[in-house]
């Protein structure tokens, strides 16, 4: 098996990246194509992408308004999970966000996201509060966002440690 790169998105990468998203989330917040080449496109915006077995298995998006940052999106196909690529793809974007002056990172997550908060907080994040009934399911349910932060202060590259 093929070991994964990862790769920094480009707005030419969006409908690759768009399948990918609608891949993983269902119909329950997928971006859309345009969605994510306007992110892509962005000059605050940090994507990376990781590839394996020839193709886009995961991405984690980031806007960067420093001295802050915050996590867009982050996603792996359903096919190639618990293979650690998410792990990857965060440790890689943690090494990235300090030159830019970022000190700390932000991120919102479903209430009902049992796995993505349990990741979170195993990677230093804690809870700073909820917005109600901030996602929408299918048939209309509303699902509160556990709002999420961590300290970068102190980062450094997990090789050099």
């Amino acid at each position: 098996m093929a070991e994964p790169a990862i790769v920094m998105l480009r707005p030419d990468d969006s409908s690759r990246a768009a399948s990918l998203h609608h891949a993983a989330f269902d119909s329950d917040g997928a971006w859309s194509a345009r969605a994510i080449r306007e992110s892509l496109s962005a000059a605050t915006t940090l994507a990376l992408g990781v590839e394996m077995e020839a193709r886009l298995a995961g991405l984690l998006i980031i806007q960067r308004i420093p001295p802050e940052a915050e996590i867009l999106t982050v996603c792996v196909h359903p096919d190639m999970q618990r293979r650690g690529l998410a792990q990857q793809l965060l440790d890689h974007a943690l090494t990235l966000l300090g030159p830019y002056g970022v000190d700390r990172l932000l991120l919102d997550v479903a209430a009902d996201n049992a796995a993505a908060i349990s990741f979170y907080e195993a990677n230093g994040f804690t809870r700073d509060g909820v917005r109600r009934d901030y996602y929408t399911r299918a048939g209309g349910k509303a699902v509160d966002a556990v709002l999420m932060s961590r300290s970068l202060a102190g980062q450094t590259d997990k090789s050099e440690a």
